[in-house]
């Protein structure tokens, strides 16, 4: 019974005391909101300072005041520094206790004064009190999106205040910002928006992998590439994640329509990245495609656009990729060129024995009379025994 009589005792002491602080707090919050609405400047900036040594949690709305009361004399922004300190001190304060009421101010201020200090705190405060908001997200994205083109017309903007807002976005996390993180990463701005930017990336929620095929499939050209690149490079995606974008990566650049010479060399390097990507994984899945790649490529290294090396890997690819498709298309290749060779028309052997090791490697019964047919041509004593070699790997 004496126990029972203590607990409750002791409760309604917490509550007593609990609700007499809650009290006090709200009776200082309103002191100095008074006092602030009829202080002058300076007074205003001891008021705020004063609060923030509260450390009160409470204090949201005194901030928020006094963002609204900056932007309500933006006209004399410019010409008394003093209206800086209150918004840097107040955005500063309203991160601290993480007061969302006040994240729209926050944004008008951002876009009102172009002030390099007061846009970083302000900033620094919306990367915690507007996670989730779709409209301010959004919002900030067309201001990274607008800098980002103004970078690439030749205009350098303060390159601080993009830093932050890069850094911000990756702290908000919302996928939206992706392709305008990635923009930023790879435009040259500096190695410290780069490196934030490429941070910000792997902070945003949502699928990795989709995401960077977005960039795959709608961003210019040369984030194709970096995207495809990163991809690849990355050690948060699978495997099989990677086979999938560099399948998307080929079947985009494949079909994509070059304006310029630049933009057709990136396409090719896609392919021949994607290619490398497919042959080391032996994705089967991407066997129409590799096999349209090695069309493109025969004609190419024909026209002496492509080197070499290039038509190797592409026959490399098709050999690795296992199937009954990708022995055809070899055999049909093997076909033309013991056909140039029985004109005189001459023979590449590195060719040659590429295409009768990955058909060697397939194993399929498709290429056999032709493989039997390469042994009785005008071809050197290697080439015939790396057909015999390939002959006896047929599977029946």
């Amino acid at each position: 019974m004496k126990r029972a009589l203590l607990f409750i005792i002791t409760i309604l002491i917490f509550f007593t005391v609990t609700s007499g602080w809650s009290q006090d707090s709200s009776k200082l919050l309103e002191a100095y909101k008074r006092n602030f609405a009829i202080a002058s400047l300076d007074v205003k900036i001891q008021i705020l300072k004063d609060a923030a040594k509260s450390e009160s949690k409470e204090m949201g709305p005194l901030y928020l005041q006094a963002i609204d009361f900056v932007l309500d004399n933006a006209s004399l922004i410019a010409s008394d520094t003093r209206f800086r300190q209150l918004s840097v001190i107040a955005a500063t304060q309203i991160a601290t206790i993480g007061y969302e009421k006040a994240k729209y101010s926050l944004w008008k201020l951002f876009q009102l004064d172009e002030n390099t200090s007061v846009r970083i705190q302000t900033i620094r405060a919306l990367s915690v009190v507007a996670k989730g908001d779709k409209e301010i997200i959004e919002s900030i994205n067309k201001w990274l999106d607008a800098r980002n083109n103004s970078f690439k017309s030749g205009k350098i903007p303060d390159l601080q205040v993009v830093a932050e807002v890069v850094r911000s976005l990756g702290e908000l996390g919302d996928p939206s910002s992706f392709p305008l993180l990635f923009s930023s990463m790879i435009l040259g701005y500096s190695d410290n928006i780069t490196t934030l930017a490429k941070e910000a990336l792997f902070k945003i929620k949502g699928d990795l992998k989709e995401m960077l095929i977005g960039i795959i499939k709608n961003q210019p050209i040369g984030e194709k590439k970096a995207a495809l690149e990163m991809a690849l490079e990355s050690e948060k995606l699978t495997d099989d994640e990677k086979g999938e974008i560099a399948q998307t990566a080929l079947d985009i650049a494949l079909d994509y329509s070059a304006n310029n010479t630049l933009e057709r060399q990136t396409s090719r390097e896609i392919r021949f990245i994607a290619i490398r990507a497919l042959s080391e994984r032996k994705w089967s899945k991407a066997t129409d495609l590799v096999i349209e790649h090695l069309n493109r490529t025969i004609e190419e290294y024909e026209k002496g656009i492509t080197d070499k090396s290039r038509l190797l890997e592409a026959i490399t690819c098709l050999g690795n990729m296992g199937t009954h498709k990708a022995a055809l298309r070899l055999t049909q290749y093997l076909v033309l060129l013991n056909s140039y060779t029985e004109k005189g028309k001459g023979y590449d052997s590195q060719i040659i024995l590429a295409v009768l090791s990955n058909l060697g490697k397939l194993g399929d019964k498709v290429a056999f009379d032709d493989l039997m047919y390469t042994q009785y041509l005008n071809y050197s004593n290697s080439i015939k025994k790396e057909a015999k070699k390939a002959l006896e790997k047929i599977k029946w």
